[in-house]
């Protein structure tokens, strides 16, 4: 029999200090595995980078193209102009919008009126909203504004009542489609009704006021003169109508 020594237990010595060793190495690996996927996740959670110096440029050229593009309008504001814009329908159905530009800085008290009854901004309270356009004649003219009989006996202005013609704009001609005048029964009878010019009209230059024009939503007037008749006194089958309105200050 071989004497026992103190050798004699050094294997089981060794087994305790192995399985310390092994418990640090894996604690070491559990570790470098965390760390790993802590630097994934913080990648793939970053919002993406341009690759380069010449990606990123494209980036920026690209952004402010988008943006312009929503913003941009087809007319410019002039100095002295107001806008409004005026939602029109046809027989129940909606027609469109159209955008007026008003020469207030050459009939201000005309395109005041106007601007006046087409927002219901005014101190009395008037306006067009609700109102029909009674008289359609192809090629010549949209009449509308009579909110008080929707038959072309009635309306009056923001100032309480009929108001002078405004000589300068007497002097603007009725040179094309689209331009914008008061209707009127005689010199210096301007109420709240007014005209979609479908036409060049010189035979009514100096005899009423022309106070603005359309400059955008042309193809809504093109419908309402679709809704009319070739001469007076012909019966309308169509209902234009004034739906809303308001004024453009961007």
């Amino acid at each position: 029999m071989l004497p026992r020594t103190s050798g004699g237990r050094r294997p089981h010595g060794l087994a305790a200090g192995g399985a310390s060793s092994v418990t640090k190495l894996i604690a070491i690996c559990v570790a470098s595995v965390m760390v790993v996927y802590f630097i994934w996740m913080q990648r793939a959670l970053a919002p993406a980078t341009p690759a380069n110096l010449h990606e990123a440029a494209a980036l920026n050229e690209v952004v402010p193209t988008v943006h312009a593009t929503r913003q941009t309008r087809k007319w410019t504001r002039k100095p002295g102009r107001r806008y409004v814009w005026i939602d029109m329908s046809i027989d129940g159905k909606k027609a469109g919008r159209i955008t007026a530009e008003l020469f207030m800085d050459i009939v201000p008290k005309t395109a005041e009126n106007f601007r006046g009854l087409v927002t219901g901004d005014n101190a009395l309270g008037l306006q067009y909203k609700g109102s029909k356009c009674h008289r359609i004649i192809k090629n010549f003219v949209v009449q509308c504004g009579d909110f008080e009989t929707g038959k072309g006996y009635g309306g009056k202005s923001i100032y309480g009542g009929k108001f002078a013609d405004e000589p300068e704009g007497l002097k603007l001609e009725h040179s094309k489609r689209y331009i914008l005048q008061m209707a009127n029964s005689g010199p210096n009878s301007n109420g709240s009704q007014f005209c979609f010019m479908l036409s060049a009209a010189p035979h009514l230059n100096g005899r009423h006021v022309v106070f603005g024009e359309v400059i955008d939503g042309f193809e809504v007037v093109d419908a309402m003169e679709t809704s009319g008749v070739e001469q007076d006194g012909v019966h309308l089958d169509h209902n234009v109508v004034f739906v809303d309105g308001g004024e453009i200050f961007d």
